[in-house]
């Protein structure tokens, strides 16, 4: 049985939009359109949400598990494939997979662990990794951490966007959360004599408002109706896997400036298409944004396209999804000798 055959489900647990979601509607866009049978399966109905407005425009299948015990009855219903994203979706798709004998690959995506209650989550996250058949990292950092043998397939984005002139808006795209630091842009571009734009809400934002007048924030809002006013994206986070936030900038020819943490500085060369900067470093990561304001137009966009062309070649669909679709075969064919329990929890 060849993977066209088999389904691919979907399976995370999602109030709303990131980096997980992204990466599921990518993933899923590429699969529908090289004539695999995916679907997204979300493990709780939270009610209205951005990626399902997305799965519905692209004609890809969703459904929401009216409870837990549904996904047992799916995947036994024809031979599947149960990918799981997010510490949530992982450990009890895990659970499924290896009680009924169904493969399971499980990507591991954040950088951060988290605090309190989404800690100890983490931390039985990847004490369960081992349930999987295939583990997939983007980043060596978070590899590093678990205690089975993962593969490292790093994030990316359709290969669909041309890099076209942008504005010259110095740009935070993220969570306004301790994790993403906001508070180390605000510092960092306080007087800058252009525009610094916060895309994204989050715990910080009331105080962030109160203390940075030199900042506009727009809240969540469809990035597509305002990536070209931004001229350099900014990233301050304190944790990073690969944020799909600096692909879909660098795609656009928006080269990033950064903290060197996670997988960036394997994303990013530095003073080619992009800059780093020592993590918590912040007199360096100004020094940088002022360098990039005092540019001309033809060093600026000699650096886009530079981003641009590392993106098609080493972080486009096209080139990432086989890598994925290789382990999901990996993993079925470590399935195929065994046959599923005969009962089982409900």
């Amino acid at each position: 049985m060849t993977m066209h055959q088999q389904t691919i489900y979907q399976l995370l647990d999602s109030r709303g939009p990131g980096g997980i979601e992204s990466h599921v509607l990518n993933l899923s866009c590429w699969l529908h359109e090289n004539g695999f049978h995916n679907e997204v399966l979300f493990l709780e109905d939270h009610g209205s949400h951005p990626l399902k407005d997305a799965l519905d425009a692209e004609h890809i299948k969703w459904r929401c598990l009216a409870r837990y015990s549904d996904l047992p009855k799916l995947l036994q219903q024809s031979p599947s494939l149960l990918c799981t994203h997010g510490y949530k979706a992982g450990i009890f798709g895990r659970l499924i997979g290896w009680w009924y004998r169904v493969p399971v690959v499980s990507t591991y995506h954040s950088g951060d662990r988290g605090r309190g209650r989404v800690w100890l989550y983490s931390q039985l996250d990847e004490a369960t990794a081992f349930l999987a058949n295939k583990v997939i990292c983007v980043s060596h950092e978070i590899a590093e951490r678990l205690p089975v043998r993962s593969h490292k397939v790093a994030n990316f984005v359709a290969n669909k966007v041309a890099p076209s002139t942008h504005g010259n808006a110095v740009a935070f795209v993220g969570r306004l959360s301790h994790e993403k630091d906001p508070h180390s842009f605000a510092r960092v571009t306080r007087d800058l004599p252009l525009p610094c734009h916060v895309y994204g809400d989050g715990p910080l934002k009331n105080e962030l408002q109160k203390a940075y007048s030199h900042l506009r924030f727009f809240g969540h809002v469809d990035m597509e109706k305002h990536w070209r006013a931004i001229g350099l994206l900014c990233i301050t986070s304190r944790f990073e896997g690969l944020p799909l936030v600096a692909l879909e900038a660098m795609i656009r020819g928006i080269p990033v400036v950064s903290y060197s943490v996670g997988e960036l500085p394997n994303l990013i060369k530095n003073h080619q298409n992009g800059w780093l900067a020592p993590a918590r470093n912040e007199k360096a990561l100004r020094s940088i944004v002022k360098n990039w304001t005092d540019k001309s137009v033809t060093q600026k966009a000699a650096i886009a396209m530079r981003a641009h062309r590392h993106i098609i070649k080493f972080y486009s669909d096209e080139t990432i999804c086989p890598q994925i679709v290789d382990l999901y075969e990996h993993a079925i064919s470590q399935r195929r000798s065994t046959s599923p329990r005969k009962a089982g929890p409900t």
